[in-house]
């Protein structure tokens, strides 16, 4: 009895060690939503149709707004601000309204305190612009936050001294344009773009999948001279590139979650979303060793010990089981499709291992052949790890 109990202990301390290094993983892979992130936000593009018939309403209403209740000279500093606060989430709009409210206060107000005390000469206007860069720059703000100072500056100073009370107005006018702009997004925000991380991912998978069979193919029916390198090669390369797209497509969705009454579904599979794209880039990792390993092998008038057949039925079988991990379609996160029966397939190729080295007389004259065998199982382990939704070890590969 107080065996089984130590080891129920034990169980439950090691699955307590697993959540926590799971939820190390996921905060690692998500975007900070810290203060200081927010006011990096740099402003996003246009979008959707319905994005930018929200950033014209929310303009619009802002400017009927500030021309009926701003003192003003000429209301348009709501408007503009409004058109460039308005983004795709409330995370984004918050922290771009931030920069902007807090860039052009700063920038106004001491703008206005020195013409008003040295007036407008060039000298003065250069040394006040020259000034506002290099507060601007101090400032722990996207480069559109901090550029906010010296464009104030430029209006103040423009205007001349004796314009306090429209300086302060144009201060007013900016809260005015980011408060309805942050209700715009906020009351309405997009639906966090999940669409767009789903075929992301699926395109990184399917890449995968396209360079295991170019392997095959090439392979079959290449002959190289010496210093030519085989046209799969340029696949893997871009491997990174769909790993870029799928990590970009991710943190857009979590920080879309933010603050967003219409993201709480997706912000709940965040934690799955996040899992899945880490695990096809170490799934990618491994099968572009694969591909270094075949280049270097094959058809370089050698006789490798591992045949070119032997070597295109394992890329096929890797190609078989990554789709049966993570779908044909739609993408299929991790720990969906479940446990894979791949356990002939591991078999083929522990025994092909111990053949070429029977067969060719030591490991010494095999040694590249048996090293692409091992990279091949170890990306069956990755896809399996995929499958079932745990973790292979990276080790130093």
């Amino acid at each position: 009895m107080l065996a089984m109990g130590s080891r129920g202990k034990a169980n439950a301390r090691t699955l307590a060690v697993m959540a926590t290094k799971q939820q190390d993983l996921v905060n690692s892979l998500l975007p900070d939503d810290s203060w200081s992130d927010m006011l990096l936000k740099r402003p996003s593009g246009l979008g959707t149709v319905e994005h930018v018939v929200r950033i014209a309403i929310a303009a619009t209403v802002a400017w009927v707004i500030a021309t009926n209740l701003s003192q003003s000279t000429l209301g348009i500093f709501a408007p503009i601000t409004a058109v460039m606060v308005v983004q795709t989430s409330p995370w984004s709009a918050l922290g771009v309204s931030l920069q902007r409210i807090l860039g052009t206060s700063i920038g106004v107000l001491l703008a206005s305190i020195y013409i008003n005390t040295v007036g407008l000469e060039w000298w003065s206007f250069l040394i006040g612009l020259l000034a506002s860069l290099l507060i601007a720059r101090l400032l722990p703000f996207s480069v559109g936050g901090q550029m906010q100072i010296p464009v104030a500056v430029v209006f103040v100073l423009a205007i001349g001294p004796g314009s306090f009370d429209q300086d302060l107005w144009r201060v007013l006018d900016v809260f005015l344009g980011g408060a309805i702009a942050l209700l715009a997004v906020m009351l309405w925000p997009n639906r966090p773009p999940v669409g767009k991380l789903r075929s992301a991912m699926a395109a990184y998978r399917n890449a995968q999948v396209a360079l295991l069979r170019s392997m095959k193919s090439e392979i079959a029916t290449t002959d190289l001279v010496k210093g030519e390198h085989h046209d799969f090669l340029a696949q893997a390369r871009d491997l990174r590139n769909r790993a870029d797209d799928a990590r970009a497509a991710l943190i857009d969705v979590a920080e879309a979650t933010h603050l967003n009454i219409r993201g709480r579904h997706a912000r709940a599979q965040l934690p799955g979303f996040a899992i899945s794209v880490q695990r096809l880039s170490n799934i990618a990792l491994q099968i572009r060793g694969v591909s270094g390993l075949a280049n270097a092998l094959y058809d370089r008038n050698i006789d490798p010990a591992l045949t070119e057949a032997a070597f295109g039925t394992f890329l096929e079988q890797l190609a078989v089981t990554l789709e049966a991990a993570a779908g044909t379609g739609d993408i299929v996160l991790s720990g969906v499709a479940g446990h894979l029966d791949d356990r002939g397939f591991a078999d083929a190729l522990r025994a092909a291992a111990t053949t070429v080295v029977d067969t060719h007389g030591g490991a010494g004259s095999v040694l590249e052949s048996v090293s692409l065998i091992g990279r091949l199982d170890f990306t069956r382990q990755q896809i399996q790890g995929y499958a079932q939704g745990t973790a292979v070890d990276l080790g130093s590969t």
